[in-house]
């Protein structure tokens, strides 16, 4: 009878974490302020620079212990969070406001795709659908290169953040993807997860996530060949 109980109890989590990790949840399309596996960070200690971000709850429970450590050794440099879940809706805008500046310049939907994806992904891409990224205190590199307070900012970040699970996605290195992004930490124990459920379906039928994707542009480009690159093509720390 034990047996029998923890076969089901295993079954139940299994079942309850493969549901959590619908094509919906993977690609953004979703409400996180109705999730209840998130919090809004306005109800934490967490600085933040604008109101309505949430995050995963073990995520935010891990970012706020990185935060008190850090704050106990530099007390007067930032460490703010400046992005956190961002939903497809929310992807799309930023993807639309920046496809209509560049495309007025370049005529050209390929060139304007791999501009905009210097730092920002398509919608359906993000690693910030998830819940488990964040953005911390600035997303300019020269602030963590040439700024005093972002250059131990970063060092911090680089010497401490995994020890709260945390890894950098987007570090040097990496033969394509998304440029360096000092800023932008991932939540490894959960966001691998995401990730390779996101491989598994793309690697068994891209056209399931292609089908879903519906923003400017995106039967212009070379979609399935982005997606590749800018969602895979990351720091090997965080797989």
């Amino acid at each position: 009878m034990k047996k029998f109980i923890l076969l089901i109890l295993i079954f139940t989590t299994f079942t309850s974490m493969a549901d959590s990790l619908s094509l919906n949840k993977l690609i953004g399309q979703f409400d996180e302020k109705k999730d209840a596996d998130f919090i809004s960070l306005d109800s934490t200690i967490l600085p933040v620079n604008k109101s309505g971000m949430y995050l995963q709850k073990e995520v935010t429970q891990q970012l706020i212990k990185a935060y008190q450590d850090f704050k106990k050794v530099n007390p007067n440099i930032p460490f703010i969070i400046v992005s956190a879940t961002r939903n497809y809706d929310y992807q799309n805008r930023i993807w639309q406001n920046k496809w209509n500046t560049i495309f007025a310049k370049l005529k050209n939907e390929q060139k304007t795709a791999e501009e905009i994806l210097k730092y920002s992904s398509m919608p359906g891409t993000s690693r910030h659908h998830w819940g488990t990224d964040v953005d911390i205190t600035s997303v300019s590199n020269e602030y963590f290169k040439s700024n005093p307070q972002g250059k131990i900012l970063y060092q911090w970040l680089q010497d401490n953040m995994p020890k709260y699970g945390f890894c950098q996605p987007f570090n040097n290195g990496r033969k394509g993807g998304y440029l360096p992004e000092e800023w932008h930490w991932s939540y490894h124990p959960i966001s691998k997860n995401y990730l390779a459920k996101y491989k598994d379906i793309f690697d068994k039928d891209s056209q399931l996530i292609i089908n879903k994707l519906n923003f400017v542009g995106h039967n212009k480009i070379q979609l399935k060949e982005f997606i590749k690159e800018y969602v895979f093509d990351i720091n090997s720390e965080c797989y």
